[in-house]
């Protein structure tokens, strides 16, 4: 991949989409790129068996045919925000065209996705321990994504230093490579970020994955900073950020098992609903 071809957002109209659309813009400014906005009415939402069930928790009341006035509604939501979507565009000088669906939010965006593009969405930060939210519209996105998903939480901040989390690994390499072309269309600072597992970590293996980052950077012609850090590694790279450190995190995505991974306590999966500030996740 040499540049990213196209900006996919999806555009929900919640806070962090909006934080999302600006990351995309300045992305598509840059890079002279277009910027896609899309909207997923969620097919679930129109299951009037699921409209009766929700019908009585929330108080308002189910006749037969409420689905077609939800979709109406749902439509209209669009209309207003492809509006907002594409002013903002023009605003920042960037191409926007605006997609419109019906489906599963995680499947349809995904599925816009080529393996060049780059897709943008908001997350809200969970509040469980651990980030207990499992199976959120984002999550499902990176998992099934042919491309890099940036993950935006509701507060826009302008992007001047990113740090890629490496450890050698295969996933991790394509992370560097993503967050090269991230700091090229951003103007950004890029820093490469190991964590130890602990105090007794050999040397030598510290100095190999240096190395290793900058047999893949110095071809790029990419000056880059090291940092290492000691400690678990989705604990030490959440609060890295959090300190104000770097303003983007690049770094390898989880697999197909979300399962297993829960158990065994991915990386990726902390960082997922610990973060509270932009990630890039790369499969």
């Amino acid at each position: 991949m040499e540049t990213f071809k196209r900006a996919i957002v999806g555009f929900d109209g919640s806070p962090s989409s909006f934080a999302a659309a600006q990351y995309a813009f300045d992305l598509g400014k840059n890079l002279d790129i277009p910027v896609v906005g899309i909207f997923v009415i969620d097919k679930r939402l129109l299951d009037e068996a699921i409209l009766e069930d929700l019908a009585g928790i929330l108080g308002f009341t189910f006749y037969v045919g409420i689905s077609q006035k939800v979709k109406e509604a749902l439509e209209k939501k669009a209309d207003v925000l492809f509006q907002e979507f594409a002013q903002m565009g023009r605003e920042k000088g960037v191409r926007v065209s605006l997609v419109q669906v019906e489906g599963l939010p995680y499947v349809e965006i995904a599925n816009e996705a080529d393996p060049e593009d780059i897709i943008f969405l908001g997350h809200k930060r969970s509040d469980f321990p651990g980030g207990i939210l499992i199976g959120s519209t984002a999550e499902r996105v990176v998992r099934n994504a042919p491309c890099p998903v940036f993950i935006s939480r509701e507060k826009y901040k302008p992007i001047k230093n990113i740090g890629i989390a490496f450890d050698g690994s295969e996933v991790s390499k394509k992370a560097v490579k993503v967050g090269a072309l991230l700091a090229d269309a951003y103007k950004a600072k890029l820093e490469v970020i190991f964590v130890e597992p602990n105090d007794h970590f050999p040397q030598e293996v510290v100095d190999k994955i240096k190395q290793e980052a900058e047999q893949i950077l110095e071809p790029l012609g990419k000056d880059f900073t090291f940092t290492l850090l000691k400690g678990f590694a989705e604990e030490k790279l959440v609060e890295y950020q959090e300190h104000g450190n770097i303003d983007l995190l690049v770094m390898g995505a989880f697999g197909t098992k979300p399962i297993k991974e829960i158990i065994l306590g991915s990386v990726a999966y902390y960082v997922m609903h610990n973060a509270k500030g932009p990630v890039v996740f790369v499969k």
